[in-house]
């Protein structure tokens, strides 16, 4: 890096780049750049658009202003990505700091993996939050994740819906014991024939007024 470069990065940490600089771009071997490098000690000016100046592996300005929880409240540039795919919305979701109204649920990195589900796994979605079909490449969807954490809602009714292999939202909510009182769909089934009936009974978490044993014993004749 030579000399000038060096000097930016110094006033970009200290807050002594002069009040119409716009080369945020100026970057060093790695494409961290002067932008970068402000928004890490929060020496960005109120007017900056420029969010998607990325480094070599897709990070950019605005996952930087993410980390710390520093966007500025109109931001709606959720969909800028790494080279993964992980957006600066991801990053919001994992440190729980989404904005309230904030409904950019799909965005979805290489593998699928949302916003939603993100937020989901930290507990972080809204009350009256219902794109629960949402999913990645292996069908596994924000309700799968929800019912993994016991975080879906009192009225959720929707455990037919199932990955690739059919293992359904119920099958999930039944393995982790999050299954809700008066539960009574015991008898939908994923690919190999095994129903919520089965998944909760092999965890030990059947209610004590479960009655469709008929689920169970056909299972077993049929092995």
């Amino acid at each position: 890096m030579n000399t000038k470069i060096e000097k930016l990065f110094q006033q970009a940490r200290e807050r002594l780049l002069l009040k119409d600089f716009r080369r945020w771009e100026i970057c060093d071997s790695n494409g961290w750049s002067i932008g970068h490098e402000a928004a890490l000690h929060d020496n960005l000016p109120k007017d900056f658009d420029q969010w998607a100046i990325a480094d070599k592996d897709g990070w950019s300005i605005g996952h930087v202003m993410a980390l710390w929880n520093n966007l500025p409240e109109d931001f709606d540039s959720w969909g800028i990505s790494d080279k993964d795919g992980w957006s600066i919305g991801h990053v919001m979701a994992k440190y729980r700091n989404l904005p309230k109204g904030f409904n950019r649920w799909a965005i979805s990195d290489k593998n699928g993996w949302s916003i939603g589900h993100e937020a989901v796994s930290r507990d972080n979605l809204p009350k009256d939050f219902d794109q629960w079909a949402i999913a990645d490449k292996d069908g596994w969807s924000i309700g799968h994740e929800a019912a993994s954490y016991g975080n879906l809602p009192e009225d959720f009714d929707r455990w037919d819906l199932a990955d690739k292999d059919n293992w359904s939202i119920g099958h999930s909510a039944a393995m982790h014991n999050h299954l809700p009182k008066g539960f009574d769909r015991w008898a939908i089934f994923n690919n190999m024939n095994w129903s919520i009936a089965h998944v909760a009974a092999s965890c030990g978490n059947l209610p004590e007024d479960f009655d469709r044993w008929d689920l169970i014993d056909n299972y077993d004749k049929s092995q």
